[in-house]
């Protein structure tokens, strides 16, 4: 179950996300350089990328197999707050800690019990593998299928496609395997609880507009150890405040995009169709400034999730987009 789980999964990230987590690329399938964004099944939209599919299933063990950290097999029931600490109830004991980190998924026992909280929005996501040509190229559809539509088709091993789409916009074949999962976006007003904080899903870090998660996790996951270790809680909270990778302009736009009907994401991808860049993304923004704040969110996801740039290039690639469009 456990293996099913992380299997119903595109598996991309990028290379500057493993970076920023220490990882390595041993437990790639398949490297990556492009991404291509169509709509309504016509014009479509290049970026040049720098990223990995994984083994995700295998990264996870390795991770574990390589730490010094206790497995224990059961499912959390319950948080409660004690005066110097925490009480875990779960199926295979209660255990008592100075500190907790919530890393407990998108229906998190953490939230619920020790912050009180849900995310914004809970996205139902379904994905297949299906057998087929692919190449180095992460596909992302939209339109087609209602307001908001939204797909992919990514390659993976073994001669499959990772294909997915949100509930209700697509269908699955007769015998292919798919599975579900809830894909938790928009930043919950707090990640840290005195010595309890929240990452991964549990905390909805998750890219409000590609529901892509793995290199939230992953940089998310080494900052909260890195807070236990130090007991600097505080500033792992700076630290998801302070980081574009979460920056709540993504839900502004998550909320825009979601509303779209085709006729509208038509009109705000023909721009930048071909190939995209900085000079035909400010174009863009001039010509339609309705979709401004939904250009900009795209292009701090690329600059800053899948290119190897460091923050000050991107800092002052914002200010210079600020500046020429008054966004």
């Amino acid at each position: 179950q456990h293996r099913r789980y992380h299997s119903v999964c595109g598996e991309a990230v990028s290379d500057r996300m493993l970076r920023l987590a220490g990882i390595g690329t041993e437990h790639s399938v398949r490297a990556v350089d492009r991404i291509s964004i169509s709509v309504n099944g016509s014009s479509s939209t290049e970026i040049g990328v720098k990223g990995q599919v994984v083994d995700r299933n295998a990264l996870i063990e390795d991770l574990l197999s390589s730490s010094s950290a206790r497995r224990i097999r059961g499912r959390a029931s319950s948080v409660s707050v004690l005066e110097d600490g925490f009480l875990v109830e779960t199926t295979a004991g209660a255990f008592k800690c100075e500190c907790l980190i919530g890393a407990d998924g998108a229906h998190s026992v953490v939230r619920r019990d020790v912050f009180g909280t849900r995310p914004e929005v809970m996205v139902k996501a379904v994905n297949t593998l299906v057998q087929g040509e692919s190449d180095d190229v992460l596909r992302f559809y939209i339109g087609g299928a209602g307001p908001g539509a939204y797909s992919w088709r990514f390659p993976s091993s073994g001669g499959l496609n990772s294909v997915g789409f949100v509930k209700g916009q697509g269908t699955v074949p007769e015998g292919v395997p798919h599975g579900g999962r809830c894909i938790p976006v928009g930043r919950v007003p707090e990640v840290r609880r005195g010595r309890c904080i929240l990452t991964w899903d549990a905390a909805c870090l998750p890219n409000p507009l590609s529901c892509g998660g793995i290199g939230a996790a992953l940089v998310s996951g080494r900052k909260a150890a890195e807070a236990a270790v130090s007991g600097d809680f505080r500033g792992y909270e700076r630290w998801i405040d302070r980081s574009v990778m979460f920056d709540r302009r993504f839900m502004d736009a998550h909320r825009a995009v979601s509303g779209w009907t085709d006729a509208e994401a038509d009109d705000a991808m023909r721009p930048l169709a071909g190939k995209a860049g900085i000079p035909r993304g400010v174009v863009a923004m001039i010509r339609r400034p309705r979709y401004a704040r939904v250009y900009m969110a795209c292009w701090m996801g690329f600059r800053y999730g899948w290119r190897r740039d460091e923050q000050r290039h991107l800092d002052y690639d914002i200010k210079w987009i600020r500046y020429c469009i008054g966004c």
